[in-house]
C-alpha cells in the first residue's frame, strides 16, 4: 500500500532527476518566457516561504510526471497525484498511511446550495468516521459578508450524523467546527486572493507546522529552542473545492494560481475540484480547459462526476470484470441490448432557471449516464490503475457513433412551462432518450438505449443488460419465448444486481415461471449498509490522498461533447426539435424498450 511521498523523498527526486540531466518537469510551462509573464508582486515572493505561481507559467514546477528519461521509481512519485493507487485499494488502509500528511480544504463557493447540501456535510461525515488527516482545516471563501461565528451557524444548520448517537454527534460537530474557517472575499480580485494567501500562511498554516515542531522537539529530546528534525515537517497540501458557477471558474482559477498555491517548494501540493457543468457544447468546455490549463497541469485538476461515485458504479467495473461468468457474455454475440436509466418523480422545480439553459441531455446524460456507460462496455483495462481505466474508458468513447437529432425522441412534462424562471415556449426537453452504437469489435450491431427524465413515474437509476434469445427452446414454454435472461443493476435508491431467468416451479405441476437471483446490497451487506459513505465522500477522500481513479480526464470530456453536439445543434437550430408532452407522473413519452424494439426492427437508421 503506497501512502504519500514525503517533502524529503521529493527534495532527493528532484535532485536524483537534476543530477541525470533527465526532464522530470512539465515543459508546458518550464521555459524562461514563460517565467518572464509572471508578476513583479511574484518574483518578490520568492525568497518568503511560498514561492507562486502566476497562471500557466510555473506550472511545471507544481508536478513531478511520469517521463521517458526517468526510472520507474520517478515516474510513480507525483505531488498532484498518485498513480501508485488503484481502484481495488482499501481507502481504509490509505488513509492511514495518510494520516499524517496535513491538508487544508478550501471550499470556494462556501456560501452556496452546492457547499451546504454536499460539500461540507461530507468533509463533516469523513472527519466523524476518522477518515482525515490528523491535522486538516476546512477554510470557506466566498463573497458573502461573515464572521466566523456565523459561518459555524450555516454549516451546522446542514450537518447530519447518519449514526444516531446525539452525544457523540454534538462532541463531534463542536470538533469539527473548531476546524472550520471563513474569509469574504471576491472572486475576480487578486488582492484579495493575496490577503487570503497571508491570512491562511499565518493564521492556519503556521500553527499547524508549530504543533510539528514542538512534537519533533518532545521526540527529539531537545529542550532547547531547536526547530527540532525540520526535514520531517510537513507543510499542508491545498486541495480547492469550487462549488461555483462556471462563468467565475476563470477569475478564480486565475487567483489561486497567482496568489494561493501551497508552497511546492517544500513539499506541498494544491490541487483543485471542479465540478460539471464541464461547458455547455465543445466550444465552450475547449474555452474552460485553456483557462483550466493555463492555470494548472492535468494532474491537478480533479474533475468530479458524483454519480462515478456511488457505491455500485464504483463497483460495476469489478462486478463485470471480476466474475468470469459476466465477463464472457459481455459481447455482441451473447448481449442483445443495454439500458442506462434515469428517472426522477420530481420536475425542475427550484431550478428551473439554470436547467432550461443545459435540457436533460446536457444535464444528465452527457455526463451522468455516458459515465455509467462506458464503465459497462469498455474493454478489460490493463490494470486497475487511474490511467489504464481512463484509457479503456476513452478508446471505448472514440468507438461511439456521434448522436444526431434522428437518434433521440425528447420530451417535456406539461407542467414545465409554468415552472418559475422558464420562457414561455420553451422547447427544453426534460425526457431525452437515444440508441447510442459503438463500432468495435465487442458491440457492433448492439443498441445502447440511454433515458433519462424528470417528473416521470418513480425515482431509479439503473442499467440493465438482456441477453440474447436462447437457441433451445425444448426447455422454454411458448408463452416464456419472449423472455430473456437479463442482469439489472440499480444504482439508487434501492443498490441491487438482479440475475433474471426461467426455472421450473417445484412440485408435480411442471409449471415453469421466470425468477431471479438478486444482491441487495441493504440485505447482503447490513453492518456496511448501516453507514454507507456518499459520493462526495468517496471523491473528496480521493482528491485528498491524490487517488484520480474515479475522476473525469480531459480527455473523456472532450470525447462526450463530440459525441453529443452534432444532436444539440441539430435539435436546437432554427426551428428547434419540439418536444413530445408528457404528464407530469407518468412514464414519459417512450419506454426503453419501446426504443430498443423499433431499433433492432430497422424503423430507426443503423447507418
Amino acid at each position: 500500500m503506497s501512502s504519500l511521498p514525503t517533502p524529503s523523498m521529493l527534495r532527493g527526486l528532484r535532485k536524483r532527476v537534476s543530477d541525470r540531466g533527465g526532464d522530470h518537469i512539465d515543459g508546458a510551462g518550464a521555459t524562461d518566457a514563460g517565467t518572464s509573464r509572471c508578476s513583479s508582486r511574484d518574483a518578490e515572493r520568492e525568497d518568503m516561504e511560498t514561492p507562486q505561481a502566476c497562471g500557466g507559467a510555473r506550472r511545471g514546477q507544481r508536478a513531478l510526471v511520469r517521463s521517458t528519461s526517468a526510472s520507474s521509481a520517478i515516474s510513480q512519485l507525483s505531488l498532484l497525484s498518485n498513480p501508485n493507487l488503484s481502484l481495488l485499494d482499501s481507502d481504509v488502509k490509505i488513509v492511514e498511511g495518510s494520516k499524517d500528511y496535513p491538508v487544508i480544504i478550501v471550499v470556494v463557493g462556501a456560501s452556496g446550495d452546492l457547499a451546504h447540501k454536499k460539500t461540507l456535510p461530507a468533509l463533516f461525515s469523513l472527519y466523524y468516521h476518522d477518515m482525515l488527516p490528523h491535522q486538516f482545516a476546512v477554510v470557506g471563501y466566498a463573497r458573502s459578508k461573515l464572521d466566523r461565528e456565523k459561518f459555524h451557524d450555516v454549516v451546522r444548520s446542514h450537518l447530519v450524523c447518519r449514526i444516531t448517537d446525539r452525544d457523540t454527534c454534538e462532541r463531534k460537530t463542536a470538533a469539527f467546527l473548531d476546524r472550520c474557517f471563513y474569509f469574504s472575499g471576491q472572486y475576480h480580485d487578486r488582492e484579495d486572493w493575496r490577503k487570503f494567501h497571508e491570512w491562511l500562511t499565518e493564521e492556519i498554516e503556521w500553527p499547524m507546522i508549530h504543533k510539528q515542531q514542538q512534537r519533533l522537539i518532545g521526540a527529539n529530546g531537545d529542550g532547547g529552542g531547536g526547530g527540532g528534525d525540520v526535514q520531517t515537517e510537513r507543510v499542508p497540501g491545498r486541495l480547492f473545492y469550487l462549488a461555483i458557477p462556471p462563468s467565475v471558474f476563470a477569475d478564480t482559477l486565475g487567483g489561486i494560481s497567482s496568489e494561493a498555491m501551497a508552497p511546492e517548494s517544500r513539499g506541498a501540493w494544491t490541487r483543485v475540484i471542479v465540478e460539471k457543468p464541464f461547458g455547455r457544447d465543445t466550444e465552450s468546455y475547449e474555452a474552460l480547459r485553456d483557462v483550466v490549463s493555463s492555470c494548472f497541469t492535468e494532474d491537478a485538476v480533479y474533475r468530479i462526476d458524483h454519480y462515478v461515485g456511488k457505491p455500485l458504479v464504483a463497483n460495476l467495473t469489478t462486478l463485470r470484470l471480476g466474475n468470469f461468468v459476466f465477463d464472457v457474455l459481455w459481447n455482441r454475440h451473447c448481449v442483445e441490448s443495454v439500458q442506462v436509466v434515469f428517472k426522477e418523480d420530481f420536475g425542475a422545480e427550484g431550478r428551473a432557471g439554470y436547467f432550461d439553459s443545459y435540457g436533460i441531455v446536457r444535464d444528465i446524460m452527457q455526463n451522468h449516464l455516458l459515465q455509467m456507460m462506458s464503465i459497462v462496455a469498455m474493454d478489460p483495462p490493463a490494470s486497475p490503475m487511474a490511467a489504464d481505466i481512463n484509457e479503456a474508458k476513452v478508446k471505448l468513447l472514440r468507438d461511439m457513433r456521434p448522436l444526431r437529432a434522428k437518434d433521440f425522441v425528447i420530451g417535456q412534462y406539461d407542467r414545465y412551462r409554468a415552472e418559475q424562471g422558464v420562457p414561455p415556449g420553451s422547447t427544453t426537453p426534460t425526457f431525452a432518450a437515444c440508441v447510442v452504437q459503438i463500432d468495435n469489435e465487442r458491440w457492433r450491431g448492439v443498441p445502447f438505449v440511454m433515458s433519462a427524465g424528470k417528473a416521470l413515474d418513480e425515482k431509479k437509476v439503473y442499467v440493465k443488460v438482456t441477453f440474447r434469445e436462447t437457441p433451445n427452446h425444448s426447455f422454454v414454454p411458448e408463452e416464456l419465448q419472449d423472455r430473456r435472461n437479463s442482469i439489472y443493476i440499480e444504482i439508487q435508491p434501492r443498490p441491487a444486481v438482479e440475475l433474471s431467468f426461467i426455472s421450473k416451479v417445484p412440485g408435480l405441476t411442471g409449471r415453469v415461471v421466470p425468477t431471479k437471483l438478486d444482491l441487495v446490497y441493504n440485505e447482503s451487506f447490513v453492518e456496511e449498509a448501516r453507514d454507507m459513505p456518499d459520493a462526495y465522500e468517496r471523491l473528496i477522500l480521493d482528491a485528498i490522498v491524490g487517488d484520480r481513479t474515479l475522476f473525469i480526464s480531459d480527455e473523456q470530456i472532450s470525447r462526450a461533447w463530440s459525441i453529443f453536439d452534432p444532436a444539440l445543434k441539430e435539435m436546437e437550430s432554427a426551428p428547434p426539435m419540439q418536444p413530445a408532452l408528457y404528464a407530469y407522473g407518468s412514464p414519459g413519452p417512450i419506454l426503453p424498450e419501446t426504443l430498443i424494439k423499433k431499433f433492432l426492427a430497422g424503423k430507426m437508421s443503423s447507418s
